[in-house]
């Protein structure tokens, strides 16, 4: 309509006319633009907001799942180092009982990582990772990733140590009907068809002797690595709950 009514006033010489027609004219043509930038901006913004949610969601997860971890893991510790000076010390001793839990909790346990990056790998497989308008959380999203995956390396290892040398020695030497009768951390049985019995094994002699002190401090060696990486990871991803939560602040303040 615009064009139509310019072309008529360059026909009639109607310079008044035609340039009330033209800046109509650019007017228009401007708004349009930011109109259609506005909408891009509202759909990018909700589409942050979307993605910020999910990965607010996978922080939460992985804080508690890491919290558990690293108390299995420091109760693994704890456990190996009185297995460690009962095997070095002929002095002290054992209830059945109690050295069984002992066993469990220090030989046979392997905690295994879990952390959510579901989010994370979506957008950075999906090219999509440039939503997230906060340089600082990208870079704390992919420190995490890279931390991650050399904890599932130095977690590799400790499987590895475990089932060439641990497992061997238990399967060998000391009798696990006595530890499988000990409940899970959730509370269940680890061979439910096991029937209760008398705790009245005799300590294994391996457990005096260096073969078995020895294996105590390599699973320790690898799971004070991964102590370490988990410590770290819990740190990063309260760092990352923490700048989601100022980036959907932001979000929410713009109108």
């Amino acid at each position: 309509m615009i064009l139509r009514r310019l072309t008529q006033s360059l026909k009639d010489q109607n310079w008044t006319a035609i340039v009330i027609e033209f800046v109509l004219l650019v007017v228009g043509v401007f708004l349009g633009i930011q109109v259609s930038n506005w909408n891009a901006d509202r759909g990018d913004r909700a589409a942050e907001i979307g993605y910020l949610g999910g990965l607010r969601e996978d922080a939460d997860y992985s804080i508690g799942t890491l919290q558990r971890f690293i108390g299995n893991l420091e109760a693994q510790q704890t456990a190996r180092a009185r297995l460690f000076d009962f095997s070095n010390d002929p002095r002290p001793t054992l209830e059945p009982a109690q050295r069984d839990r002992l066993v469990l909790v220090g030989l046979f346990e392997l905690p295994q990582l879990d952390i959510n990056e579901v989010t994370f790998e979506t957008l950075k497989n999906s090219g999509r990772l440039a939503a997230i308008r906060s340089p600082k959380l990208v870079s704390e999203l992919q420190s995490l990733s890279a931390n991650v995956a050399a904890a599932l390396r130095d977690q590799a290892d400790e499987v590895q140590t475990t089932y060439l040398f641990s497992d061997p020695l238990l399967v060998a030497n000391v009798d696990m009907a006595g530890v499988f009768r000990q409940l899970s951390r959730s509370g269940n049985p680890y061979v439910p068809w096991l029937k209760d019995g008398p705790d009245v094994a005799p300590t294994p002699e391996i457990m005096r002797t260096r073969q078995f002190a020895n294996v105590l401090l390599y699973r320790s060696f690898f799971t004070n690595l991964r102590l370490a990486n988990a410590r770290n990871m819990l740190e990063q991803h309260r760092r990352i709950a923490a700048l989601i939560k100022a980036r959907q602040d932001a979000l929410r303040g713009t109108p």
